[in-house]
């Protein structure tokens, strides 16, 4: 299910009480953790709640955590990661967070970008007019990736085939630093275990297409991506990036993310749609074929897709060369 958003969504004041949760993680940021607590002091939208679980920093991301904290007390929640990564750390915070309504929401948050200052209010009017909050709906956007000082260099993509499960199983196009999720898609989420996770994005934007949840794809960028060298996940420009990694994935990234989406799918099975079982299903035969023509004829039928015409071209081949 995939609900491009055109230009900018309408505002509306009374949807303006709902809290949004912002769930940061860090890990020695405090060169540029500033810029983003700053940039969440200016939203537009002032209802929000931040949640900060550092990862054993050996900087001042603490300190600054907790100057930002006492200018904030009463909406500032500082908790200790057990050092074991992003992907766990964003896990550990969303058993942590503490939701005081059906109606709140939760916003992933990275330590080294800048948020524009509407931000959190687009995604709010988005999921007031979205499906049933029942279902486990996941606003997502553009950004405009930037070096280090924050000098804009491109937009990031926007997809060009619909953000559904079919894509999902094969590659996340959903930014999580411009993830604004749902009550239910938190709750769907926590069915997860973090070994079972690629990325933390990656598994909101499975969970929300395999459980019956709308995609929201704002085109309007909401954030400044700034890219440095100790991005844990970069946007990736050059042809020698894109080189570098599809020669990781004919390696065995396939394989590997592959088999850890299996796991996360039987974590979900409980809320699957059936069909989402159904493309389940087709998507385990694929792997578990032999290589070869077989292999691609069935992954052809069960419709799995990557959105750029080079990167469906880099999984037929890891089928056909058995690495997926």
């Amino acid at each position: 299910v995939c609900a491009p958003l055109r230009g900018q969504p309408p505002y509306l004041s009374p949807i303006m009480t709902v809290t949004i949760h912002i769930l940061l993680a860090t890990c020695r940021g405090a060169s540029h953790l500033h810029d983003q607590l700053q940039s969440i002091e200016r939203q537009t939208h002032t209802d929000w709640h931040l949640w900060a679980s550092d990862d054993d920093s050996k900087d001042a991301t603490l300190s600054i955590l907790h100057g930002f904290q006492r200018r904030h007390a009463s909406r500032t929640t500082v908790l200790r990661g057990r050092g074991q990564g992003a992907c766990r750390n964003f896990f550990e915070l969303l058993q942590g967070v503490k939701p005081g309504s059906a109606d709140d929401l939760f916003a992933f948050c990275d330590q080294d970008d800048v948020w524009f200052a509407d931000k959190l209010a687009r995604a709010c009017c988005w999921h007031a007019q979205a499906s049933p909050s029942e279902k486990p709906n996941l606003y997502c956007a553009r950004t405009q990736v930037t070096d280090s000082q924050l000098h804009p260099l491109y937009l990031s993509r926007l997809p060009r085939r619909p953000l559904t499960l079919r894509n999902a199983l094969v590659e996340n196009v959903a930014s999580g630093n411009t993830m604004v999720m749902n009550f239910a898609l938190l709750q769907t989420l926590r069915r997860i275990r973090p070994e079972n996770a690629v990325m933390h994005d990656w598994s909101a934007y499975l969970a929300a297409t395999a459980c019956g949840g709308e995609i929201g794809f704002d085109v309007t960028p909401c954030l400044l991506y700034r890219q440095h060298e100790t991005n844990v996940v970069g946007a990736r420009k050059s042809w020698a990036q894109r080189w570098q990694r599809w020669l990781g994935l004919l390696q065995g990234n396939y394989r590997n993310w592959g088999d850890i989406t299996e796991r996360a799918l039987h974590d979900l099975e409980p809320l699957l749609t059936p069909s989402s079982r159904g493309l389940a299903a087709a998507f385990h035969a694929a792997r578990h074929s032999p290589p070869g023509a077989e292999r691609l004829r069935r992954i052809s039928r069960a419709g799995l897709v990557r959105q750029r015409r080079s990167a469906q071209m880099a999984l037929w081949a890891a089928l056909l060369w058995g690495v997926v």
